[in-house]
């Protein structure tokens, strides 16, 4: 169910631009003052009973006074709360369709639904058995699907219900319908005591003791079973007393169990976890998602992030900055070379395939021009005319990366970011449109974001106040400016890296704070890398889009911020409403497997996953596709072989590559250095070494070039 559709439609029915909050509400309420309708998670039973449903609670918020809702606690006379809720929906109703009569379909079909599904008991009951208001409401709602009979009496306050057009109306009638059915049960009353009073066939009196004294003890009421006189039991008087206080509250002869019935399973309608062994059932924890202000909040351009960080620099100008490290841009000077020599590779490979792409889709076709050439074969041949061949035209391709800034990722954070800048330099020799963002979050951020803390956006929105998504580098750069973002990407992963293979001293410390690594906030960029490829895609009218995520692996777990109008127990499970859809999950990995699938289903692109890892022991078995007590150490077995993996359909990425790194020969070595070579043994293991390292790149750039070049 597109739950952003059904916000839409409620503000259109509203005709103002009301405040539409789903979330973990036991039922449907209207703050008249702030104009904000709340609904509940209804189960998804057809987009017929969500609009019935939809339309009925925005009746109520355009129509219905504070006093008039289900859950008023004012009493209006001697009048039963449900005599008030079946008039007020019928007048409602009645109104909203009137303006809508496109709507009328929607009511028709959501009843007929909510009727099969036995929402008001007459499945159970004969409805023409009932009082005269069960069968008014069942008439009303089922407009003719549940036959309802009426007597010559009732029929004119029928009518007149059918027809209120205020809320004073709706209190007249009910007080009339109360009268009536008040009267029409005196005169059964009358007519049963005559009846009972009557001779029966015998002759004898009903009542054999008429007329003798009565013994002390025998008032109704006061004897007991042994005859003492003595009064009921406490517990007995107390349920005497709760009955006595129902009474009151409904009086007899007015009870309407169709309504009552209806309240009762209105709970049925509500979205539910299923419930399992050691877990705390409920409705799953509802969360609106990220507001476009927050996420706005959460990304960071180029430009802002150099202010920042040229600000720092001249903060403290004799400091070790990696920003303008003379010994690291010397390192990078040498190092990007290599970058080149990669990125190189992967162009020749890509266009290689994007030629072989063309020609394998080409067309030939007749010119109706004789071809000179051919003419001495007009008597054996048919084929003497020129021909024309036209190439298939490759899709359009773009690529926006995503490179994890945690601080798990600080053994690999050289090799990771190499891969970045290797890929982007690959984009821009073969103008491929991209962009790439690292994300994390910190406990600093939080203090001296953007403010992400102080907005106060939708109700249950999802925390994300000390994320930020820092823009590295993009195609849309000039090469001075590209260079420039290239070297900086560069300087902070050395600032973060343990390596102990660098010449000169590099420190984290002198990082500005948004550089700085954290958590691993995936969930909530995956999200937001929606707003992201939309964007790139319309701007570049690209084909196919491929989203790529350098990282670890291991989502964070998330938080919602508390809607204060929540009444209901909600289970461990949280439901996100992404772009309008509901997503669902229990723990981290879970809910990003789904936000994954649903960012494919939003842009249609394909999704990538990149690991680097030196051993097995970096990566887990949450997000492979195999299983993990049978086929995984098979996996790791071929793995530390080839020094490579690709798995497929792995927590919702179209392609998942493991690479694994040699730390004699890492990803940016493109020259045979031996640390350890004191026989012509060891040189041939460490040439071996860096020879599977090498066997690894070539498979990823081929990997990567199939995805873009289709």
């Amino acid at each position: 169910m597109n739950l952003s559709a059904q916000e839409y439609l409620a503000k259109l029915l509203a005709k103002e631009n009301l405040s539409v909050q789903h979330g973990n509400y036991s039922t449907a309420s209207f703050d008249v003052e702030n104009r904000v309708l709340r609904l509940p998670l209804w189960k998804d039973k057809g987009k017929d009973v969500y609009d019935l449903l939809v339309g009925h609670e925005v009746g109520h918020a355009l129509y219905t006074p504070a006093d008039g809702w289900h859950d008023s606690e004012k009493k209006i006379g001697k009048i039963p709360r449900a005599y008030l809720n079946i008039v007020e929906d019928i007048r409602i109703e009645r109104m909203i369709q009137d303006t809508y009569p496109g709507i009328v379909r929607r009511f028709k079909a959501g009843y007929k639904r909510l009727f099969d599904d036995d929402l008001f008991g007459t499945n159970e009951r004969d409805i023409n058995e009932a009082g005269l208001m069960d069968r008014l409401n069942v008439s009303s709602k089922g407009r003719g699907y549940v036959p309802v009979e009426f007597s010559p009496e009732e029929s004119p306050l029928v009518k007149e219900a059918m027809e209120v057009k205020t809320w004073d109306d709706v209190v007249a009638v009910c007080k009339k319908l109360f009268d009536f059915i008040e009267e029409n049960k005196e005169e059964k009353e009358d007519k049963d005591d005559m009846e009972m009073g009557m001779p029966s066939d015998d002759g004898d009196s009903p009542d054999e003791n008429e007329g003798e004294t009565p013994m002390p003890g025998d008032e109704e009421g006061d004897a007991d079973d042994d005859g003492n006189g003595d009064s009921d039991s406490e517990d007995e008087s107390k349920e005497d007393s709760k009955a006595e206080s129902k009474k009151d509250e409904v009086p007899e002869g007015h009870e309407t169990w169709t309504e009552d019935t209806q309240r009762e399973r209105e709970e049925d309608l509500l979205e539910k976890t299923e419930e399992r062994q050691y877990e705390r059932s409920g409705q799953p924890e509802y969360s609106s998602g990220i507001s476009d202000e927050n996420m706005s909040k959460m990304l960071y351009s180029y430009k802002v992030v150099k202010e920042l960080r040229d600000e720092h620099v001249k903060e403290d100008p004799d400091s070790y900055s990696p920003y303008v490290s003379n010994p690291c841009m010397e390192d990078w000077s040498e190092t990007k070379l290599i970058y080149k020599t990669q990125a190189n590779l992967l162009a020749k490979d890509f266009e290689r395939k994007k030629a072989a792409f063309e020609y394998s889709r080409a067309r030939t076709a007749k010119s109706g021009k004789l071809d000179p050439l051919k003419l001495h074969q007009y008597k054996t041949s048919e084929d003497i005319f020129l021909t024309t061949t036209q190439l298939a035209q490759a899709k359009s391709h773009g690529i926006i990366m995503f490179l994890d800034l945690s601080g798990s990722m600080c053994e690999i954070i050289e090799d990771v970011t190499a891969q970045a800048i290797t890929i982007a330099m690959f984009c821009r020799q073969v103008n491929i449109p991209f962009e790439a963002y690292s994300f994390t979050s910190t406990n600093y951020w939080k203090r001296e974001g953007t403010g992400i803390r102080e907005i106060e956006g939708k109700a249950s929105e999802l925390n994300a106040e000390s994320c930020k998504i820092v823009e590295m580098f993009s195609g849309k750069m000039n090469k001075k400016t590209f260079d420039e973002a290239a070297y900086t990407s560069f300087a902070i992963a050395k600032a973060h890296s343990y390596s102990n293979r660098l010449k000169y001293h590099v420190s984290g410390h002198y990082l500005h704070p948004v550089d700085g690594m954290g958590s691993t906030p995936l969930i909530q960029t995956a999200m937001i890398a929606s707003k992201i490829t939309k964007e790139f895609t319309r701007k570049h009218a690209i084909q196919n889009t491929n989203i790529m995520f350098l990282t670890d692996g291991y989502p964070d777990g998330i938080s919602v911020v508390q809607d204060g109008k929540s009444d209901v127990q909600t289970s461990r499970e949280v439901m996100i409403n992404f772009e309008g859809k509901m997503i669902r999950g229990q723990g981290g990995r879970k809910i990003y497997e789904a936000v994954l699938l649903r960012l494919k289903e939003i842009t249609g692109a394909t999704i990538m996953g990149f690991h680097l890892a030196y051993d097995a022991s970096t990566f887990g078995q949450g997000y492979c596709n195999v299983n993990e007590d049978k086929d995984f150490p098979d996996v790791i077995k071929a793995w530390r072989k080839n020094s490579f993996s690709a798995w497929k359909d792995v927590v919702g990425y179209d392609d998942y590559f493991i690479i694994k790194i040699n730390r004699s020969a890492r990803f940016d070595s493109d020259t045979f250095e031996p640390k350890k070579a004191e026989s012509i043994n060891d040189l041939k293991r460490e040439f071996k070494k860096f020879n599977k390292t090498k066997k690894g790149n070539k498979q990823l750039i081929a990997r990567i070039t199939d995805a873009v070049a289709a």
